[in-house]
């Protein structure tokens, strides 16, 4: 499996939350994936378009991926 690569990834923080927008690649494929995060003193909240990914994957897998990442980024 060819690994996953990020282009043109930008972002932007209007106060308490972050609005962001990436192009995934895997080999010829081509994903944009946009949202916005928002942080309070007690949580994270991630929205996101993940294109055609949530298709190819179940939404609880990638929520579950998506979670432990995060979680690994703050301890």
């Amino acid at each position: 499996m060819a690994p996953v690569t990020i282009a043109n990834p930008q972002k932007s923080w209007n106060g308490p939350v972050m609005t962001f927008s990436l192009t995934a690649k895997m080999g010829f494929l081509s994903n944009p994936i946009s949202g916005t995060v928002e942080v309070t003193d007690t949580d994270v909240t991630v929205d996101a378009d993940l294109g055609m990914l949530s298709k190819l994957f179940s939404a609880e897998k990638l929520r579950a991926t998506v979670e432990t990442r995060i979680r690994g980024l703050l301890t």
